[in-house]
Formats: structure tokens, sequence, C-alpha cells
């Protein structure tokens, strides 16, 4: 079946852009779009719509913005929206099958990183977010810091935005993606846009991935269509109408599992570090899971977006949105050695989602001088409505081989079913005030309203009243901020934010026992953004303080523990400079001093944890990415390129027993363009075959998920 899709997409792939060139060449041969190689120098006067609802420029916005295009991603080979955020500064991301939007940002992760669907939010990173083909995808744009006042709930570390290409009015164009790689990866894509009548334009984008895996017999495979609609009868009036369908099946790899370093005939030496355990080398391509073992989601998404301008003073914006997804998970998760049987004790664990979500938000944007000063409000209101319906169960586990285990069979299945609902209403509002020509104001505030039921039956159906509840939460959130132009070139920025979000599990499965007052946080930022003229370099630098306070942590699946608070200080450099006309370098780096204060717990063999000063999981001291292209080498239509990845030392539980070495990966890429029109990439990423442990996960500390070996690609991208 996958067989025949692929080549059902390849074969329409073909024929779009065949009919495409064969349009664009009878109508007006002058318009073809070029294929676009290399790197590019961000602008910093783009807008770009995640940091603010004010239309605000990069440079204006008191904030960090990192944000990565379609082009880009393309030159670089990402086929997932997941490869293009960990080239930004900063971030890592976790890999895991059962949270697959688990990222890592100035020390928080999971459901303090919100992740975004063209502005949307539709619940926990951690549940409900699924892998993204990039094809689809105009950009990925990541703000820092808590963005509650944007967003909600949440939000504590960042917020990811990822947005759909949209259609446009100008020229008919086509492009087309197709790759090939090791470990049976593939991608295919096709996608346009044209102007069906002067005030209506259509863009369509379907793709699909997919991939062997390359620890053995964990496939997986993605495949997402998107449509979009826009109708412009005015200047002042747009309609777009879209639609979102994803469907997928992710890889089921869960981690490979730390064994004693006497048992290790082979081991891994550099990757982990525990007292008396290591990872044994003849263990790095073994699958624990069971054989019938499944992931899998299906989501539908369509929106309406309505924008009307009466006049330059004022405007309205109204998004209506529905959201339902179906997603299951039935696995053996968690493998932990057995040092007497020396076998691999597994688990079972299943769970299945129901998720319907609808909302609206609605807002006016009005320009109006204020004593005399330049002034810029938008006032407005968020609503949503979710039904949501959880079923999971543990039944009982079994041993298995550590080198040759037998996969067998899950078992029965018994579902325990959780429902929640909630509706939220919120007020915000955000204002830029230009007290000079130099200096603007930017403040921002939000309430919420948000009622939620919480219940939770047992395996025999009957209502579990002692971890139910219903509770209304009322948080308030604000930023302050303040913007200074130095020159036309050189803006430094300051500004305090502020976000909240649930102490203990996330908003979807808090329980009674997690019964509190959403938590608080805040964050103070100091930073400067500057780009020489001409726009040949920019940079941005920016120094942050973050500190959450009244947290539960989760220790385990079932059990969390109170901790004082959590802190994270660093700073964040990145920029790009066209060194010459052919050479373009991307830079960033990362410096995050993530740690708990006063946070002690008893761990699994009864021993009281004091991980006060701790560092937390996942979070590296020092992270950088180095990309760099070379266009036209030797006046050749051939661009090489590639990049450097280095992700410093890391803890692996909140002990800090478990460490993960740090590591650096190299990525080199050629590119050869064909024609104006088309372009042919080899690419080798982890070119010097690093074995590297890209995450653990606090909930199964006996494993973690390691990173791809080397991996080879040949891609062609079309544009016509």
């Amino acid at each position: 079946m996958r067989t025949v899709t692929s080549v059902s997409i390849l074969a329409l792939s073909v024929a779009l852009a065949s009919a495409a060139q064969a349009q664009s060449a009878s109508d007006d041969p002058a318009v073809s779009e070029l294929i676009v190689t290399g790197e590019q120098v961000r602008s910093l006067e783009q807008f770009t719509p995640t940091g603010s609802r004010l239309n605000l420029s990069a440079r204006e916005t008191p904030a960090t913005l990192d944000v990565i295009n379609s082009a880009t991603m393309t030159t670089r080979g990402f086929l997932n929206v997941e490869e293009a955020a960990n080239s930004m500064p900063g971030v890592t991301s976790g890999g895991a099958p059962g949270d697959l939007g688990n990222f890592h940002i100035r020390g928080f992760s999971g459901t303090q990183i919100t992740i975004l669907h063209n502005g949307i939010y539709v619940g926990p990173s951690d549940m409900v977010i699924r892998p993204q083909n990039s094809f689809n995808v105009e950009s990925v744009e990541i703000l820092k810091g808590p963005s509650s006042v944007l967003y909600g709930q949440g939000a504590i570390g960042g917020a990811i935005n990822v947005v759909n290409k949209a259609p446009s009015f100008g020229a008919t164009s086509m492009n087309a993606y197709a790759a090939t790689g090791s470990y049976g990866t593939y991608a295919l894509g096709v996608g346009g846009t044209t102007k069906l009548r002067d005030e209506l334009a259509v863009r369509i984008d379907v793709s699909r991935t997919g991939t062997n895996g390359y620890v053995h017999d964990t496939d997986g495979d993605s495949t997402n269509a998107t449509v979009s609609l826009v109708w412009k009868p005015t200047d002042r009036l747009d309609v777009q109408f879209s639609l979102d369908v994803l469907s997928d099946h992710p890889s089921s790899y869960w981690g490979t599992p730390l064994v004693t370093t006497d048992f290790a005939t082979n081991p891994l030496n550099g990757v982990v570090s525990k007292a008396g355990y290591t990872i044994d080398k003849r263990m790095r391509f073994v699958n624990y899971n069971v054989s019938d073992a499944f992931i899998k989601a299906t989501q539908y998404w369509p929106q309406l977006l309505v924008k009307w301008r009466p006049n330059e003073n004022i405007s309205f914006e109204n998004y209506l949105y529905y959201y339902h997804a179906d997603r299951k998970w039935l696995n053996s998760e968690a493998y932990a050695f057995n040092p007497t049987t020396q076998l691999i004790d597994r688990d079972r664990f299943f769970v299945f989602h129901k998720q319907k979500l609808w909302g609206d938000q609605g807002s006016v944007s009005l320009t109006y001088p204020v004593f005399g000063m330049k002034n810029q409000l938008v006032v407005g209101f968020d609503y949503s409505h979710l039904d949501f319906v959880r079923s999971r169960g543990f039944p009982d586990g079994d041993s298995v081989d550590p080198f040759n285990p037998n996969p067998g069979l899950f078992g029965p299945v018994v579902p325990r079913v959780s429902p929640t609902k909630w509706d939220d209403l919120a007020l915000f509002f955000e204002d830029i005030l230009s007290i000079t020509d130099k200096l603007k104001l930017v403040v921002g505030g939000r309430y919420d309203h948000l009622d939620l039921d919480r219940k939770n039956f047992n395996a025999d159906g009957s209502f579990n009243a002692g971890s139910s509840f219903s509770r209304t939460f009322q948080p308030v959130t604000y930023r302050l901020g303040l913007v200074y132009d130095i020159n036309p070139y050189i803006t430094p920025y300051a500004s305090y934010t502020t976000g909240q979000d649930p102490v203990g599990s996330n908003i979807f499965i808090v329980n009674a026992g997690q019964n509190f007052a959403l938590g608080k946080s805040r964050q103070y930022e100091v930073g400067v953004k500057a780009n020489t003229p001409g726009n040949r370099a920019s940079m941005t630098l920016a120094a942050y303080d973050i500190r959450r306070n009244d947290v539960l942590q989760a220790i385990s699946q079932e059990e969390v523990v109170p901790v004082g608070s959590q802190r994270s200080r660093g700073f964040e450099f990145s920029g790009d400079v066209k060194a010459t006309d052919h050479l373009i370098i991307d830079a960033n780096l990362a410096y995050t001093d993530a740690t708990y204060r006063n946070f002690s717990f008893v761990d699994g063999s009864g021993t009281l944890v004091d991980a006060s000063g701790n560092r937390i999981p996942n979070s590296p001291k020092w992270l950088a990415n180095v990309w760099a292209s070379y266009t036209d080498v030797l006046g050749l239509p051939v661009d090489v390129g590639g990049g450097v990845r280095h992700v410093g030392k890391r803890a692996g539980d909140d002990a800090n027993s478990l460490m993960l070495e740090a590591y650096t990966t190299l990525n080199a890429y050629v590119t050869y363009r064909v024609s104006p029109n088309v372009a042919v990439s080899l690419r080798v990423e982890n070119l010097t075959d690093k074995v590297f442990a890209q995450a653990a996960d606090i909930f199964y500390p006996t494993e973690v998920i390691l990173g791809r070996p080397r991996y080879w690609q040949v891609d062609v991208s079309a544009k016509f």
C-alpha cells in the first residue's frame, strides 16, 4: 500500500510540475520562479506574527524571535519541523514517540513549550502534537520565554509556531520535491498556488514521508495535505478558508536500555555516564517493542480567517476553527535490565485520545495618537471549547532476551476512561506607543476564565470521585517591553513577561491531587538586534532570567512531588553574514543554566534524593549550530554547504545520576542546479557516524534514546 501511494504521489508530482512548466512557458516565461539554494541573511524588518498581534517586525518586538523559512529548510534538507527547530538557537528535542512535540528551550520542556499551528493552540504539546512535514510549511517561528500573554496557560520556555504556505495572487507557481535516503527513508511532495479569478486564489500542498527506521522494525510514515483558498473582493477585505489533514504512523522506537558494566562486553563509551551502567553496542539496533505495537493518528483542521480594514486606522480580524483528532498508542515502552535474570523487563501501556476542539478569536486594531504620540492598540477575545476523552491502561509486562527478544503480543486491552471538558474565554490587549521616534513602549495583557471539568472512571466503568474534580482558573498575565533605535541598524530592548501553567500535569490530565491554582513564572530579558547597511549581516544577542514557582514535578508516571521553583538563566546569540557574494554563514550559540530549587524526593529504591541545585534534565549548558553555504563553485551551477552541531552534556534524570555526554555532529551537502528550476542534492548527515544520546525520558530512567547514525540522502527540488 505504501509503495502504491508513493508511486502515485510521485507521478502526480511529475505531471503537475510538467503542466505548470507548460503553462508558465506559454503565458510568460519571464515570471517563472528560480529555484532557491544556499543560506539567506534574515531581515530584521520581516513581519513575524508569532511575537505579537500588532504586526510588529522582528526589530520592533521586545523578545527573542527565531525564524527558519521554507527555502532554508529545503536547502538544508530538513524533512520535518523537528529538524528545522533543532537548527535554531538553544533548541533540542526529545525524539520519543509518546512525546512527539517535546522540545527543550531555556531549561523548560514538555507542556512548558507551547506548539502552535498558524498561531492556534490546540492543547499541551506533549500530548497533541504530531510530526509535521516541512514541505507544507512556509516557516517555523520560535518566540522565547513566557508567552502566556499571547497564547494562554503554558508557554513558559517559549512558543513554536508552524506556519503553512499561503495562496498568492501573483503568477501561477508549482513546486515538487522527492527524496530517498538511508534506512528506507523517502519523502515526496507536490504543491502550488494559482489565481482562479482576480479576487480568488488557491494553494494546495500534499506531502508524504516515511522510513524503515534505523532501529530494527521501527518504520513510520506521515501524510499531510493542506488546502487554502483566499477570497479578496476588495483591497480591504480578505477571507481565507484552509483545511489541514494529517495522518501518521510514527516510529515505535522508545529507547535503548542501560545495562550493568559487568554485563556489557562491548560498551558504547562516551555516550552516557551512570555509576555501574552503560550501553552495550550489541543492543544498539535492537527493538524491544511487541510485534503488534502501533502508534497512529489522524487529525482534521478546518479554519476560517476574515480580515476587514474599513480605513487605514482600524481593522477587524476573526479566526474561527475546528480541530478533530484521534490518536492511539499501544506499545511496550519501558525497558529495564534485570541484573539477576540478565533479561530485559518490559511493561505494557496503551492510551487512546479522542479530541474535539472548536474556537473563535476576534480582535480589533486601532491606530490613533496618544498625546501627540503614535500609538497602535489591539483588543480582542479568545474562546475555545474542548471535549477530550483519554482511555488508558497498564497491562502486565514480561521479560525478554537482551539480544534476541521474542516480540510477543501486547495482550488484553481493558481501558480506564477519563473525559475532560473546558470552556476558556480570554480577553487580551496589546499596545505599542512611540514615545519618541526612537523609543517605543510595548505592553500587553491577558485575562482567562477557564472552566475545567475532569473526570476519571475505573477499569470496570465505575466513577472515580477521588481523582475527579471541577475548577475555574482565572490567570492574569502581562508583558512590558521597551525598544530603542540607536540608529537605523542597532536596536537594544528590554522586557518583563509573565506566564502561568498547571503546577503538575498538563491541563488535559491534571487530577484532583493536583487541584491547585496555576503556577506562576516571570522572565527578565535584555538584548540587542542589529544589521549592517545593505543587510549583508544581522544578529541578535539576548540575556534572560526565568523563574517558575510552585511546581509539582513528575518523578514517575503515577507520582508527582513539590518543587520550590525552577530557575533558568543564560544568553543566546544568533547571526548570519554574507561574507562574499557566494559565501553565507549562519551561526548561533546558547548558554543555559537551568536548575531546581528546594526539591527532594524518594526514588524507586527508597532513597531520599536532594535534587536542590540539580540540573534540569535534557538541558545542555552549551549548544551551538553553524551552517554555511557557498554558491557557484568555480563558476559552475554547483553549491556546497554543511553544518556543525554541538550539544553539551545534559542530565538524564532529576537526581543527575544519569548524564548524557556532549556530542558534535557534522552535515554536508552538494547541490547541482540542473536548470534554473531544478536542483539535485546529495547530503550526508552525522558524517562521522557519531554515537550519541539524543534525550532521556524521566518516566523511563532505565533507557535512553540514541540519535540517528550516519545518514545519506538524495533529493530533487523543482519550482516552476
